[in-house]
């Protein structure tokens, strides 16, 4: 009788403490925002887009340069030496625009790489994958698009320097590139297992046969605090160090009074409509144009003040005064944030009706003739456990 009571005593407080224990918050755009700061700039590309681009890179820069491969439990991972490196290949994707060049898109869904992948029988390469390609479970990765990557995106190297620590040092320049690019074949090999995204890319055995070395498995340790990540960088054994924030300094970054966001001077060659991967989430896109909204009202009031101010002096004979001009400067100041406010109101009153008119329309969309009914389709329990490596008919023998 004890026993069982003791039991039930022990189940409840597991129960407790399963109902009081809070979901992991997750990386937040707040939190990029901080760390990639120092290292480049936020550009507000569209009124949700918003994309990072880093500075003090070489003309000639691009993704997945910096660093070395490593085969792990995740696949093919990359281990970046570039200090903005932990996000930007490991979360989001990258775009090579026509006037803006490499910009970063974020993302919230850790990878151990986001590439695609090239080989043949003498070079294997690699570029960074779009923001048009995005990944699903038992499909892998998918493009809204049809996409076809210049040659100049990708790194290209013989398999004997693959697996090298200073991999930048062997690869071809652009005109190798161009001409061996044609008669590469494409592959990517992304899938899950488990709760884990999995880099399978061209097979390790492929590659120790081309190469003629044996590639070991390297650990990885997972990380949570930045400044340990940044002291751990430094040593380059056979561990790989891969930082993920906690949700304490996750926590932290959303105390960001003002986002430092700089409007797009022109107009990018992305496909907006056609990204498929969810950039900054609803929650944190309208704090993001709000604070930039308010900033922007914040600089065109000061500089209307200002040449207001200017003017006025100029038309006054003599000594101007100084009080009749700061009565009638915050008079103006008043009645414009007044029309700014009401402006807001009615922006967010046509925001809802626009939301509302979309609701009805998926409302009233007709089924698809191919959708099973409710009856047919596998519960969740069972989609879960079919979750498996799907056969990849590209795998080179």
């Amino acid at each position: 009788m004890k026993k069982t009571i003791l039991i039930i005593a022990a189940l409840f407080i597991l129960s407790a403490i399963r109902l009081d224990a809070k979901p992991r918050v997750g990386i937040s755009f707040g939190f990029f925002y901080t760390s990639l700061r120092p290292y480049g700039e936020w550009i507000q590309l569209d009124n949700d887009l918003i994309v990072w681009r880093p500075n003090r890179v070489y003309s000639n820069w691009r993704p997945y340069a910096s660093g070395r491969w490593s085969w792990t439990s995740d696949g093919w991972y990359w281990d970046s030496y570039e200090p903005f490196g932990w996000a930007t290949y490991h979360y989001g994707r990258w775009y090579n625009d026509d006037y803006y060049g490499w910009i970063w898109i974020p993302d919230y869904e850790w990878g151990p790489s986001w590439v695609e992948w090239r080989y043949d029988d003498d070079y294997i390469g690699w570029a960074p994958l779009p923001p048009y390609a995005g990944f699903r479970l038992n499909l892998g990765i998918h493009f809204s698009i049809g996409w076809h990557s210049h040659y100049n995106y990708w790194n290209f190297v013989d398999y004997n320097h693959f697996y090298d620590a200073r991999v930048y040092r062997y690869f071809l320049d652009d005109d190798r590139c161009g001409r061996i690019f044609g008669g590469t074949k494409y592959r990517t090999n992304y899938y899950s297992d488990r709760d884990r995204i999995v880099n399978g890319g061209i097979d390790r055995s492929f590659i120790e046969r081309k190469g003629g070395y044996r590639i070991q498995e390297r650990e990885i340790s997972n990380i949570d605090n930045l400044r340990d990540f940044n002291r751990s960088r430094r040593d380059r054994g056979d561990r790989i160090y891969s930082y993920r924030p906690s949700d304490r300094e996750v926590e932290s970054s959303r105390s960001v009074d003002q986002f430092n966001i700089k409007r797009g001077e022109n107009r990018s060659s992305l496909e907006r409509d056609k990204i498929n991967i969810p950039v900054v989430r609803n929650e944190e896109r309208n704090v993001i144009t709000e604070r930039a909204a308010a900033a922007e009202r914040d600089r065109m009031l000061n500089r209307d003040s200002r040449r207001d101010e200017r003017n006025y002096r100029n038309d006054q004979p003599g000594n101007m005064n100084s009080e009749q001009f700061k009565i009638e400067s915050e008079r103006e100041r008043g009645r414009i944030e007044a029309e700014n406010r009401r402006m807001n109101r009615q922006e967010r009153i046509d925001t809802r009706e626009q939301e509302k008119v979309q609701r009805e329309i998926i409302r009233e969309r007709p089924q698809s003739i191919d959708r099973p009914n409710r009856v047919e389709r596998p519960s969740e329990p069972q989609v879960q456990t079919e979750q498996r490596r799907q056969p990849n008919y590209e795998r080179p023998t």
